[in-house]
């Protein structure tokens, strides 16, 4: 097929491929292996950290399982409209083994390339897929706030209790400015397994998002993703059944939802966004052969999830992320 993709069509595509992930513990140990150049599976992780994304991971088969209907709010915390759970089909064995060997492909990408891998139809169109975007890897906190200094497109919590951490792990990432140089290092088309793999040049790097992920002594654990996106969202989320939504004040960020669980079953979370003092412009590099190099990728706002586990009270999440 010689169809070409926008940008736009692309990562809508990924976002539809990566929305049905289930909890799985093997995937849990391979992405948190915190050793950088470190063989997946090779550093054998606590109990406490492994739980903690495959508890993330399992949330959304757990809320597709549900029956009840979402309830969509505002930034104001009010429900604006119900919706019907999302209808995600199981996978066949076949496409799921493929994933599976994607991913372990994509898992050996050094941390400093840009990677896209995918098993060609027979058409030549992308039946499977996986991506790996240009990282820095860190088990510490102090390291990683240390990276994130000078990006203003992101923002840092400013409240992580270190006193009481007793492990971390955390990921930021990287991608290519408008007009910025990368070399394509190797290109595969041959067979049904094919790939490309970039190098970004490092004056051409820009952070475009993190995944913070901690344990506290007291068994309380804690993820944060801050991510760049095009343009506002409207409804920040869809509430389960018995979870209720407040807006929060929270300094430098334009809205703030904090969600209270209706059981242990569930995180409670602090939902923030702001529009970016500059607009962040990026290429969009030739990842697969319906994907044409652009450099009109532009994102103008920061969404920032925080998600709290065994919380004895949800307003915590704003003393981590705030640090009042």
């Amino acid at each position: 097929m010689n169809d070409k993709l926008s940008a736009q069509e692309f990562r809508a595509s990924l976002d539809r491929s990566l929305s049905g992930l289930k909890a799985d513990p093997g995937l849990a140990r391979r992405i948190l292996s915190l050793e950088k150049g470190e063989k997946p599976m090779k550093k054998k992780l606590s109990a406490s950290l492994a739980l903690i994304l495959a508890l993330l991971l399992g949330l959304t088969a757990a809320a597709f399982a549900a029956t009840a209907l979402y309830r969509v709010v505002n930034w104001q915390g009010e429900v604006t409209r119900t919706a019907e759970p999302p209808q995600i089909s199981s996978p066949q064995p076949e496409s799921a083994a493929d994933q599976e060997a994607l991913n372990d492909f994509i898992s050996e990408i050094p941390d400093a390339e840009t990677a896209f891998a995918w098993y060609a139809d027979e058409d030549g169109g992308i039946q499977s897929s996986a991506l790996h975007k240009t990282q820095a890897q860190f088990s510490a906190v102090d390291p990683f706030l240390r990276a994130l200094t000078g990006a203003e497109q992101l923002t840092a919590p400013a409240g992580l209790p270190r006193e009481e951490m007793a492990e971390c792990s955390a990921r930021i990432y990287t991608e290519c400015k408008a007009f910025g140089q990368y070399t394509l290092l190797k290109s595969s088309a041959s067979g049904r397994l094919r790939y490309n793999r970039f190098l970004i040049d490092a004056s051409s790097a820009v952070a475009t998002g993190y995944e913070l992920t901690l344990a506290t002594a007291d068994g309380s654990f804690f993820s944060i993703r801050s991510e760049l996106r095009e343009s506002a969202s409207p409804e920040p989320l869809m509430l389960r059944e018995g979870e209720t939504a407040q807006k929060a004040a929270v300094p430098g960020m334009d809205e703030a939802l904090l969600i209270t669980a209706a059981d242990d079953a569930y995180p409670d979370g602090l939902i923030l966004q702001r529009r970016l003092p500059e607009p962040v412009r990026l290429k969009q590099l030739p990842l697969n052969d319906r994907l044409a190099e652009a450099d009109d990728r532009c994102y103008a706002y920061e969404y920032v999830t925080v998600w709290g586990y065994r919380l004895t009270e949800p307003e915590r999440l704003l003393r981590i992320w705030g640090g009042e």
